[in-house]
């Protein structure tokens, strides 16, 4: 599914209402929860987060997935956690903010699904806030360009994040 930004005109479409599991796409919606709070004040770029270890085990380096390497029970950034799913894709990121916005990872799964409905995505059903398999999530190609093009819109001084090459934390560099 391929729009034009500016006019909104489908340019391309092919089984663009499918339901599909949205792997690390899940992420753009974590993201929009995390911009949102951030945009209405809610939360700030120098809060910082617990790591738990729930976060470090399911999302950390022990995982084997995508991390940005956070430690166990210590504390990050928000501005850091936002570059971590940016960057790389953090999985450990997604959890630490989930838990820490939420209480849960469930919690803020459901959160994600209804911000979702509040912005207009009416199939978008999210699990978790990683975008790992999970059963009955499922996002479609058209509401994740929907999902994108609503972040580039509504919150542009921090899309940014999503043009970074690289970012350095806790002196590990990724790209």
């Amino acid at each position: 599914f391929m729009i034009d930004a500016d006019s909104g005109t489908i340019l391309f479409s092919k089984d663009a209402d499918k339901p599909i599991p949205p792997a690390s796409l899940a992420k753009l919606m974590t993201m929009e929860l995390v911009f949102n709070a951030v945009k209405g004040g809610h939360l700030s770029l120098d809060d910082e987060f617990y790591v738990s270890e729930n976060a470090w085990r399911s999302g950390g380096a022990a995982s084997g997935g995508s991390t940005m390497f956070a430690k166990v029970k210590s504390s990050v950034r928000l501005d850091d956690l936002i570059k971590g799913m940016a960057v790389v894709s953090a999985n450990d990121a997604c959890i630490i903010l989930a838990e820490g916005m939420a209480g849960s990872e469930e919690k803020f799964a459901a959160m994600m699904t209804e911000r979702a409905r509040r912005i207009g995505l009416t199939k978008s059903v999210f699990r978790n806030a990683t975008g790992l398999p999970a059963e009955g999530e499922v996002v479609t190609a058209r509401e994740l360009a929907e999902l994108g093009l609503h972040i580039w819109r509504e919150y542009p001084n921090l899309y940014h994040y999503f043009a970074l090459p690289e970012f350095t934390w806790n002196k590990i560099t990724q790209r």
